[in-house]
C-alpha cells in the first residue's frame, strides 16, 4: 500500500479480489488510452488540480499495489502506469500540498471507474486511464521556433 507522508490519511482500497473479474478486458489497451490522455494534459496544475491527480495516482497505485489487478496486468501497463511511476506521481503532485476535498472525490471517483473496468465497462477503462494520462509526470516539450535567432551573434 502507497502510504502518505503530508498528513492525510492513507487512501486504502477495497479492490482486492476483483481480479478474477478483469478476463474480459484487454489490458495492452491501457497504455493508449494513457497516452490519448497525456496528449491533453495541461501540464500545469493549479493545487487543486494537481490534488485531484494525487488522489487518482494514489488509488491506481494502490489498486497495483494491493492486487486488485491480477498479477498478469500490471506486466501489459507501460511504465507509466506501474507501482514505481505512480508513486512518484503523488509525490510529485503533492509537493505543494493538497486540497484535501478535490484529493478525497478524486480517489472516489477513480475507485468507482475502476470497479467498472474490472467487472468489463470499456467505457469506464478509457476514462480510467486517459485520467491518470491527463496527469501525466512527464516533462512538457519547450521548443524555440526563433531558437536560430537567439543563438545568433548580435549585429552592429
Amino acid at each position: 500500500m502507497i502510504r502518505r507522508t503530508w498528513g492525510l490519511a492513507v487512501c486504502s482500497v477495497a479492490l482486492a479480489g476483483c481480479a478474477a473479474q478483469t478476463a474480459n478486458v484487454n489490458w495492452n489497451l491501457a497504455g493508449g488510452a494513457f497516452t490519448a490522455g497525456e496528449g491533453v494534459a495541461p501540464m500545469v496544475f493549479n493545487r487543486k488540480d494537481a490534488s485531484r491527480c494525487a488522489g487518482l495516482w494514489m488509488l491506481h497505485g494502490n489498486a497495483v499495489d494491493d492486487g486488485a489487478f491480477s498479477m498478469e496486468v500490471p506486466r501489459a501497463f507501460p511504465e507509466e502506469l506501474r507501482l514505481p511511476y505512480a508513486i512518484n506521481a503523488v509525490q510529485f503532485f503533492g509537493e505543494d500540498g493538497l486540497n484535501e476535498v478535490a484529493y478525497r472525490e478524486a480517489a472516489d471517483l477513480a475507485e468507482s471507474q475502476l470497479r467498472k473496468v474490472l467487472a468489463g465497462d470499456r467505457k469506464a477503462f478509457r476514462l480510467y486511464f486517459e485520467a491518470l494520462g491527463r496527469c501525466s509526470t512527464q516533462p512538457e516539450a519547450v521548443g524555440d521556433a526563433a531558437g536560430d535567432a537567439i543563438d545568433a551573434p548580435a549585429g552592429d
